[in-house]
C-alpha cells in the first residue's frame, strides 16, 4: 500500500503541474482567440479589408482550448457524471463500478490517442490555408490532450483502488479542486 501511495502521489503532483499549466494555457488560448476575432470584426466592417488569417487562428484556438481542459475538467471531476447513481450504491459496489468506468474511459483514451496521433503525424505534409504553418500545429491538440487525459484517469483509477482497498471510510486521495490548482 506504500508503494501504491507514493505512485499516486508522484502522479498526481505530475498531473496537477500539467492540469495547472494546462489551465492557464485555454485561459490564453481562449483570449487570443477572442482577440483575433475582435480584430478580424473591426478590420472588416470599420476598415472594410478583412483579415485573412484571423478565422483560421481562431478555429485553431478552439481546437487546441477544447483539448487543454478535458484533462481539467477530468481531474476536477467537474465533467457529467453518474453521480446519482453511484451515491445509491454500497460504497465498494460504488467504487467497483467506479474502476469499472475507469478502465472503459482509459481504453477508449488508448485508442483515441493512437489514432489522433497518427492523424497528427499525417498534417505534418499539410499546409494550414492562411496561416505559415502545417495543419499539425492544430492536430496535435488532440494526442496531447487524450495522452494527459490518460494520466488523469490512471490517477483516478489507482485512488480508487487505493480507497476500495482501505477498510476505513477515511477517502485520503480524494481530489480536490485546490489540490489540482497546483
Amino acid at each position: 500500500m506504500l508503494l501504491l501511495t507514493r505512485i499516486i502521489t508522484l502522479l498526481g503532483q505530475v498531473n496537477s503541474a500539467f492540469v495547472f499549466v494546462f489551465k492557464y494555457l485555454a485561459i490564453t488560448a481562449v483570449a487570443v482567440m477572442t482577440t483575433s476575432i475582435l480584430v478580424q470584426v473591426f478590420c472588416r466592417y470599420v476598415l472594410n479589408d478583412s483579415l485573412p488569417w484571423s478565422e483560421e487562428l481562431a478555429r485553431y484556438l478552439m481546437v487546441w482550448m477544447t483539448f487543454l481542459t478535458l484533462p481539467v475538467v477530468s481531474r476536477t471531476k467537474q465533467h457529467a457524471a453518474l453521480d446519482i447513481i453511484l451515491g445509491s450504491l454500497p460504497r465498494r459496489l460504488s467504487l467497483l463500478l467506479e474502476l469499472v468506468l475507469y478502465v472503459l474511459v482509459g481504453i477508449v483514451l488508448y485508442y483515441a490517442f493512437n489514432k489522433s496521433l497518427d492523424f497528427a503525424l499525417k498534417g505534418t505534409r499539410m499546409l494550414a490555408t492562411a496561416l505559415p504553418i502545417t495543419k499539425a500545429w492544430s492536430y496535435m491538440a488532440m494526442p496531447i490532450g487524450f495522452g494527459v487525459m490518460m494520466l488523469v484517469y490512471l490517477e483516478l483509477f489507482l485512488i480508487g483502488i487505493a480507497r476500495l482497498f482501505n477498510e476505513s471510510n477515511d477517502d485520503h486521495f480524494v481530489l480536490s479542486d485546490s489540490e489540482s490548482e497546483g
